[in-house]
């Protein structure tokens, strides 16, 4: 026995966490009262997947005059201290508007109950951005296959990901209800976990990812210039492209022969992948040491991504 939970134990948690909602939305219908809770004595969850809390501000000042209309869903930890699962736009502008309690629904929940049920309140009610997509899916699947999340995201970007791996994804992407395979999962979101911390920053800020994918290929100081039109909208993939282009133009050399000869590559580029795919067999690879397996399968997957940019 691995130990690991099945796909089974997935689908279970999630029907749980669907009944958990159901249950809180009947209390407030049957006008049932919740408990207050100090907003001391709550804490947040490290996995939440959302990351951006635009409109605190607004919702801060509706909760000073009219208090908190909707309770949040919290489970019970050690030491009379509860982790909040559900609800925490309401309780960062509960804290900004200096409220003391906030009324709160407590639910006995696992880990992954809890992190299922905090990621299907947040889609339900507003759409994450892809990057917090990416990483809600990857963490949630690593959390199921009790794997490391940048173990499962390498091995996800390979050539040949586990059978097993490949089902506990397509569960996680039904749950956040989007119309997602893993095809299009890995060529249109894993990329954006690889992104530096200032391009994620730019689509949680509500910047097109894929605009965001293409100003990977400018210089910084290109990319601080175009950010805040990529950002504010104004431009999209096309445009980046399009200055990209331009700016490469502009920046040849004037002493630059015109029509400089090029040596054709194509005779030796066929003779070398002739010599590769002869060599690297699945036997083969086997037959190497951990570390020049790690290393084969890594250049593998780096020329994979390089050919689907």
């Amino acid at each position: 026995m691995s130990g690991k939970p099945s796909t089974s134990a997935l689908q279970a948690a999630m029907a749980r966490a669907s009944k958990a909602q159901s249950g809180i939305q009947a209390a407030e219908e049957r006008h049932v009262p919740v408990e207050y809770l100090r907003l001391d004595d709550l804490d947040v969850s490290p996995s939440q997947a959302r990351k951006d809390f635009q409109g605190i501000d607004e919702l801060a000042r509706d909760i000073a005059a009219n208090g908190v209309l909707q309770p949040v869903l919290v489970r019970p930890l050690a030491g009379g201290r509860y982790q909040l699962v559900a609800g925490e736009r309401r309780l960062r502008a509960s804290r900004q508007a200096q409220q003391a309690t906030i009324p709160a629904v407590i639910r006995d929940m696992t880990d992954l109950e809890a992190r299922m049920h905090g990621l299907r309140e947040n889609l339900q009610r507003e759409d994450l951005n892809a990057y917090e997509v990416a990483r809600a899916v990857l963490d949630l699947t690593a959390l199921q296959l009790a794997r490391p999340a940048d173990e499962v995201q390498a091995e996800l970007g390979g050539a040949a990901p586990a059978e097993e791996t490949l089902r506990v994804l397509g569960e996680a992407l039904k749950l956040v209800n989007k119309d997602l395979t893993y095809l299009s999962y890995r060529r249109n979101y894993l990329s954006l976990l690889r992104l530096p911390a200032h391009l994620v920053a730019a689509i949680e800020q509500g910047a097109s990812y894929s605009a965001v994918l293409a100003v990977r290929a400018a210089t910084p100081e290109q990319q601080r210039v175009w950010l805040p039109l990529i950002i504010s909208g104004e431009w999209s993939r096309r445009q980046v492209q399009q200055a990209l282009q331009e700016a490469k133009q502009t920046s040849q050399p004037a002493n630059r022969p015109a029509n400089k000869k090029k040596v054709p590559l194509a005779d030796d580029w066929d003779r070398q992948m002739g010599q590769v795919s002869r060599k690297f067999t699945a036997k083969r690879l086997q037959s190497l040491d951990p570390r020049r397996r790690q290393k084969a399968q890594r250049l593998l997957n780096e020329l994979a991504q390089l050919l689907e940019e």
